[in-house]
C-alpha cells in the first residue's frame, strides 16, 4: 500500500539497456496492481530523443500524465551551447525538477526515465543523479545480462547516485537469456548471492528475459540524437466539459474522458500517436514478463520506505586517508 506521493527514477549503466521498457513495464504494473491512471505520472524531463516512444503512446491512450520529451532535450550542438553560457547551466536542473513537480501534482507515484548513463549530461550539471537530488526521487537501476560484468556495471551506476546521497533501491536485470552460460537461473542465482553478502540493501527485484515480440522496443531506445528541440504544440484553453477535471499534460487525459487541456504557460511535446497492434502485442508481453518475474510489490514498499527514511540507504563508503601523501 502506497500512502504518500512517491517518485522514482529508473537509470542504467548506458544507453539503449533498457530503461524506458523498464519504465512501460512498471506503468503496466501499476495499472495491473491497481492505480488508477490518473493517480501515476511518467516524465523523460532530460532526453536525446524527440521521436515517439511506446511509453508516450501507452500512457496517451490510457490516461497516464505524461511528458516523453521534457524541458532539456540533448539536441546535436547542445552541449556547446551550454559551455558558452555557462550563467544558463543552473537552469537546466531547475527547470526540469519544476517540471517533475508539476505533472506529480495529485499523483501517488511518478515515474522519471533518465537519460543515457548516470553522469549523462554532467557537463552542464544536468546529471541524472543531480535530477535525482533535485526531485528527491530514489534511483532503480536497470542491469545488464550477466555476473561479473552486471555487478561492476551496477557498482559504477550506485556509486555515482551514492556519492550525492542518492537512495539506489536495486535492480533489474534485463534481455537475460533463458539458456547458456549466462541463463537467467544461473544469473539471478549469483547475482542474488552477490547483493545479499555485499550490499543487502540492495535488492535484485527482478530478471527479465529476452522477449521477440520486445525487440522493436529496443531500436526505441537507440535513438539517436536530434539537430533541433520539437515545437511544442499550440497551447489551449481547457474544454467547457472537462472544467471540473484537474488540467494535466497533453498527453493525459480529463476523468471525464474529454482531451487534457495543456497547462497554461507550459509547453510541451507534440502528440505520441495511437498505439499500433504491434505495440498492444509489446505491452501484453511485457506485462506477463512483469507479473512472472518482477516483485513489484516489494519494490514499492522499499521506494516508500527510502523516500521517508532515505538515510538508511546511504551508503557506508570507504574515504581516502587524509593524511596520506603527507
Amino acid at each position: 500500500m502506497v500512502h504518500a506521493p512517491l517518485r522514482m527514477m529508473v537509470a542504467g549503466d548506458r544507453s539503449s539497456v533498457g530503461k524506458s521498457t523498464i519504465s512501460l513495464g512498471l506503468l503496466v504494473a501499476l495499472l495491473d496492481a491497481g492505480f488508477l491512471p490518473h493517480e501515476v505520472a511518467y516524465i523523460k524531463p532530460a532526453t536525446q530523443c524527440v521521436s515517439s516512444t511506446l511509453v508516450a503512446r501507452f500512457c496517451e491512450e490510457q490516461g497516464i500524465a505524461c511528458e516523453h520529451i521534457g524541458p532539456v532535450v540533448y539536441y546535436r550542438g547542445f552541449t556547446r551551447q551550454q559551455l558558452d553560457n555557462p550563467s544558463e547551466h543552473n537552469a537546466l536542473v531547475a527547470q526540469c525538477s519544476e517540471a517533475v513537480d508539476r505533472i506529480s501534482t495529485g499523483k501517488r507515484i511518478t515515474v522519471i526515465d533518465g537519460v543515457g548513463y548516470p553522469s549523462v549530461g554532467s557537463v552542464v550539471g544536468c546529471s541524472s543523479a543531480d535530477l535525482a537530488v533535485a526531485c528527491a526521487a530514489p534511483v532503480l537501476l536497470v542491469g545488464k545480462p550477466g555476473v561479473g560484468d552486471a555487478v561492476d556495471s551496477f557498482n559504477l551506476c550506485a556509486r555515482y547516485f551514492e556519492a550525492q546521497a542518492v537512495p539506489v533501491l536495486g535492480s533489474i536485470f534485463n534481455r537475460l537469456s533463458p539458456s547458456g552460460f549466462y541463463s537467467l537461473d544461473t544469473c539471478r542465482r549469483y547475482l542474488r548471492k552477490y547483493m545479499a553478502g555485499s550490499r543487502p540493501r540492495q535488492r535484485v527485484y527482478g530478471m527479465l528475459p529476452t522477449h521477440e515480440t520486445l525487440g522493436t522496443l529496443g531500436a526505441e531506445e537507440a535513438c539517436g540524437l536530434s539537430f533541433e528541440r520539437p515545437k511544442a504544440r499550440q497551447r489551449r484553453p481547457a474544454p467547457p466539459s472537462a472544467a471540473h477535471c484537474r488540467p494535466v499534460h497533453a498527453c493525459a487525459r480529463h476523468a471525464c474522458g474529454e482531451r487534457a487541456c495543456l497547462l497554461r504557460g507550459v509547453q510541451v511535446p507534440p502528440s505520441a500517436g495511437p498505439m499500433t497492434e504491434q505495440d498492444r502485442a509489446a505491452v501484453a508481453a511485457l506485462s506477463a514478463l512483469f507479473r512472472e518475474h518482477v516483485d513489484v510489490k516489494q519494490l514499492l514498499a522499499d521506494l516508500e520506505g527510502a523516500t521517508a527514511r532515505p538515510s538508511e540507504w546511504a551508503a557506508d563508503l570507504a574515504q581516502y586517508p587524509t593524511g596520506a601523501g603527507g
